[in-house]
């Protein structure tokens, strides 16, 4: 079985407060964007095996290895599989590689192995694994609440925008950026997330692209505040996705997209426009 394994931006992203678990309460608004891993999966007669073009992340911690373990564990499926991954996701971008990895391995076995798990039990496991991974699981934009294991699926109105991608060789942990978040208040946060679960339009919400982690990342790297000037400058608007490093602009226009092509590859940055997916 060979499946496409998406990449995603945040288009809003509050981060409310901190729980009593550790982690941080948030509301954020998720897309899938066609840049993607190539993920395929075989039978094998027993154990775990997982191959991926990058050398690192080739052992019992990678996501996927993980989702296949949890599912064997809850299924109590006797057999094995041999995961191979083609990495085009960067590490690090805030781009969620490792979490939708997870997803859609736990969804190509759980059709493998005739469906043995309902996508609620599906929802369960993949919290289990991080808090990007029930969002993978489901299809289309989604909010994510909790600490991002709550999804509530919005029908979005694209139209015929794309999303312009720089991605600099920088990678982002993402622990850092939440231990050194300074929290703040959110005046108008309420209206924002009411208007958002009433209609889901990427018109709207280009001009209105807030992420609180951006400010963490903003401050230690100067690249990536000069890729967010520069792509505000050029297209209107402009956001660090995630914990970053990827930072993105909503755009319409062939015109904002040659001279976002020209600008940052003039600056030896890598750049690429993608469509959202359903």
């Amino acid at each position: 079985m060979i499946v496409k394994s998406y990449a995603k931006i945040n288009t809003l992203l509050y981060v409310l407060g901190k729980r009593n678990d550790g982690y941080h309460e948030i509301f954020t608004l998720m897309h899938k964007i066609d840049l993607h891993d190539v993920i395929e999966i075989k039978k094998t007669s027993y154990g775990i095996d997982i191959k991926t073009t990058i050398d690192e992340l080739n052992d019992s911690k990678n996501l996927a290895y993980r989702a296949a373990e949890l599912f064997f564990e809850t299924t109590r499926i006797k057999s094995g599989v041999r995961i191979e991954i083609e990495k085009h996701i960067p590490i690090g971008g805030g781009l969620g590689g490792g979490s939708s990895n997870a997803a859609y391995t736990l969804k190509s076995l759980n059709e493998m192995f005739g469906f043995p798990l309902n996508k609620k039990e599906l929802f369960k496991l993949g919290a289990n694994l991080g808090s990007d991974v029930a969002f993978f699981i489901e299809d289309g934009s989604c909010i994510a609440t909790g600490r991002g294991e709550k999804i509530k699926r919005l029908n979005c109105d694209y139209g015929d925008f794309k999303v312009a991608l720089v991605v600099p060789d920088i990678s982002i942990s993402t622990a850092f950026v939440y231990k050194n978040l300074r929290l703040t208040n959110h005046t108008g946060f309420n209206k924002i997330a009411t208007t958002v679960e009433d209609g889901c339009s990427i018109e709207f919400l280009k001009s209105r692209l807030y992420n609180d982690l951006e400010a963490v990342v903003l401050e230690k790297f100067d690249l990536l505040k000069t890729i967010k000037e520069t792509l505000v400058e050029l297209a209107g608007n402009g956001l660090v996705s995630g914990s970053g490093s990827a930072v993105f602009s909503i755009i319409n226009s062939e015109v904002q997209q040659e001279r976002l092509a020209e600008t940052f590859g003039g600056m030896g940055l890598n750049f690429k426009t993608f469509n959202f997916v359903e």
